[in-house]
C-alpha cells in the first residue's frame, strides 16, 4: 500500500493584516508617548495607551507585554521621530559644534526627550544604547586633536557631559528660549576645542624646545 503524500502547509502572512498590526503597534507607541510628555505619567500605562489608541488591554500587552518592553520600544520611536534620516555623526574635531547644534535642535523638538534623560533603570539604559555610537564619535573627534591627556580627558568629560538632552533642558528652566538653546551649546563646544587646541599647540611646543635642547 502507497503511502499517502504528505505536504507541508506553506504559512501566508497577509500584507493587510501586517499593515493593521503596524498601524496598531505605532498608535499604541503614540499613546505611551503622550502619557510621557506630560506631567500624569511616571511611567507608561498600558491601560490608558488602550484608551488613547483605541484598542484593547490585551492587544497593548500583545505588543508590549512588559514594562521594559514598552521602553525599548518608546526609544525607536523616538530616534525615529527625532532623527527621520539617522544622526550624522561627528567626523572630527571641525565638525563637533554642527554636531552638538544638530542634536540638541532635534532633541528639543519632543518633550519625551526630557522624560527620558531624567529617568533611572531601563530607561537610561535605553539612553546608553540609543548614544553609544555617537558618544564613541564624539571620544575619537576629542582625541584626533592630540592634546596631553590630562586637557583630553578634561575636554572629553565636558562634551560628553553636553551631549544629551539632560543638558539643554535645564538651560530651558534657567529662561533660554528653545531655540537659543543649539547655538549656545554649539558656541561652547567651539570654545572647547579652541582651549584643546590650544593646548595642544603648546604642548607640541614645548616638545620641540626640549627637542633643540637635547641635541645641543
Amino acid at each position: 500500500m502507497t503511502a499517502p503524500i504528505v505536504t507541508a502547509r506553506r504559512s501566508y502572512v497577509s500584507p493587510k493584516r501586517e499593515a493593521q498590526a503596524a498601524a496598531t503597534r505605532e498608535a499604541i507607541l503614540n499613546a505611551f508617548a503622550e502619557q510621557m510628555s506630560g506631567s500624569d505619567f511616571d511611567r507608561p500605562s498600558p491601560a490608558d495607551a488602550a484608551r488613547r489608541a483605541g484598542v484593547s488591554l490585551r492587544t497593548v500587552y500583545v505588543h508590549f507585554p512588559n514594562e521594559e518592553s514598552q521602553i525599548l520600544a518608546l526609544g525607536d520611536w523616538l530616534d525615529r521621530k527625532l532623527y527621520p534620516d539617522g544622526v550624522v555623526m561627528a567626523s572630527g574635531p571641525d565638525d563637533l559644534p554642527r554636531y552638538f547644534r544638530d542634536i540638541h535642535a532635534m532633541a528639543l523638538k519632543h518633550p519625551i526627550s526630557r522624560r527620558i534623560s531624567m529617568r533611572e533603570g531601563v530607561w537610561q539604559e535605553v539612553r546608553r544604547r540609543r548614544r553609544a555610537q555617537r558618544l564613541d564619535a564624539v571620544r575619537a573627534a576629542v582625541a584626533a586633536i592630540g592634546a596631553p591627556p590630562d586637557a583630553t580627558a578634561d575636554a572629553t568629560a565636558m562634551l560628553l557631559s553636553l551631549s544629551g538632552a539632560d543638558a539643554s533642558w535645564p538651560l530651558h528652566d534657567h529662561g533660554l528660549p528653545l531655540d537659543r538653546i543649539p547655538d549656545v551649546i554649539a558656541n561652547t563646544v567651539a570654545l572647547i576645542v579652541a582651549q584643546l587646541r590650544d593646548a595642544a599647540r603648546t604642548a607640541d611646543q614645548r616638545a620641540a624646545g626640549r627637542s633643540v635642547n637635547d641635541s645641543g
